[in-house]
């Protein structure tokens, strides 16, 4: 079976790069005999991949032959609209995947199907820039409207597609993701690692910080990572907690260098100092390699998620596969990742920072069950066949023109 599939966002340094990298993955492990067509940016992107699966050669594994836009990307409309489909088109395609919200103006497969991350485009617009707020609504009504089958990652995604769309006709599947297969050999690798943390994200780096607290993810008012600074602030200036804050993926806004005396976050509810003069400390270290993210989630006391939504939630996957427990937002499709491991917290100051101490003095018992996390319902694997199965199931329309 010969599949076209667009990986125009496997090199985005956040969750939908992991995404479109280990869907692509999963794929290419599952079924060795497929030929999988992939639409890369360039041939950095393409690398991305050949450290988890074989090598054909320098481009691209073992199983994917790549195509490549012109001059390093040049605009995602026009690659979308126009360079995509003259490279996949005469392909005489049996199925075409979108793994990034992407679907050409017209079918170049008798089946399609399009991953299906969130619907933060309609729900929180202005959480989504405005290119990509225009690209993935685009992407997402093109995909209704041709009937395509909607792999979504969660079930409460295939429910906000229910509620966003309710007039329409949806074929919705869901298919959960997967461990990256380089972070949970980095994982294993770890749990038997015994030394000092040294990381050097993209802006800071930090070394030796002692306990700490890990965010992950993008900063920003959808995260709450205001929230989470004033939460944190009050935790340290009360004396209920002595450790650092490092945020992992934002951009170096909040970072406080060692040794120096300043609050981090003039908070909207300032506290007095106590004795002993406590100085909140925040590591924003901009985007980290995934070995360095290892690092990060094996030594944290806790991951925190204050995020009032999310398709799913990697971190929170990848913490509890390193053995580090979570704080979430209740209610959240974060909070039902694992049966264990995972503490819940309403969104208010107060709140917050109750459950974060009593998360904090819980530490033994949230690390035990964390450990007990389902790895085999997270592998690559068990993606993988559902993948094919889905491929195999979806309605097949009428032959692309030539």
């Amino acid at each position: 079976m010969r599949i076209g599939i667009s990986g125009l966002a496997v090199g985005n340094p956040g969750g939908l790069g992991r995404l479109s990298r280990t869907y692509l993955l999963a794929l290419a492990r599952a079924a060795p005999d497929w030929e999988l067509r992939v639409y890369f940016r360039d041939r950095r992107q393409a690398a991305l991949l050949a450290g988890e699966l074989p090598t054909r050669d320098a481009d691209a594994p073992a199983g994917i032959v790549a195509h490549y836009a012109p001059l390093g990307g040049l605009n995602r409309l026009l690659l979308e609209e126009f360079d995509l489909p003259r490279q996949l088109g005469p392909l005489e395609l049996d199925a075409y995947l979108g793994c990034d919200f992407t679907l050409p103006p017209r079918p170049l497969a008798p089946r399609e199907l399009v991953v299906l991350p969130d619907l933060l485009p309609f729900t929180r617009p202005a959480t989504v820039g405005w290119r990509a707020r225009f690209l993935y609504r685009r992407g997402i009504r093109r995909s209704i409207r041709r009937r395509a089958t909607l792999l979504c990652i969660s079930q409460r995604t295939a429910e906000l597609l229910g509620q966003v769309f309710p007039g329409d006709e949806c074929d919705a599947r869901v298919v959960r993701p997967a461990l990256s297969p380089r972070l949970l050999k980095l994982a294993v690798d770890q749990r038997s690692a015994d030394v000092p943390l040294q990381v050097r994200g993209s802006l800071h780096g930090v070394s030796s910080p002692g306990r700490y607290l890990l965010s992950v993810g993008v900063a920003g008012s959808r995260k709450n990572t205001a929230l989470l600074l004033d939460v944190y602030r009050r935790l340290v200036l009360s004396g209920d907690y002595h450790g650092s804050l490092i945020l992992a993926g934002g951009n170096g806004s909040y970072h406080t260098a060692p040794g120096e005396r300043k609050l981090v976050l003039e908070a909207a509810h300032p506290l007095p100092r106590p004795a002993g003069d406590p100085v909140p400390a925040v590591y924003d270290l901009g985007h980290v390699s995934d070995t360095d993210l290892s690092q990060l989630y094996r030594d944290a006391d806790l991951l925190v998620s204050l995020s009032a939504e999310e398709g799913f939630g990697y971190p929170v996957l990848e913490a509890l596969a390193h053995g580090t427990p979570a704080l979430v937002t209740d209610g959240s499709v974060m909070a039902g990742i694992a049966a264990g491991g995972i503490a819940t917290t309403r969104l208010s100051l107060r709140e917050c920072s109750q459950r974060l101490k009593s998360a904090l003095a819980a530490l033994p018992m949230l690390r035990q069950e964390a450990a007990a996390l389902r790895l085999e319902d997270y592998s690559i694997e068990r993606l993988g066949r559902e993948l094919v199965a889905a491929i195999a199931d979806a309605p097949s329309g009428e032959p692309p023109a030539p």
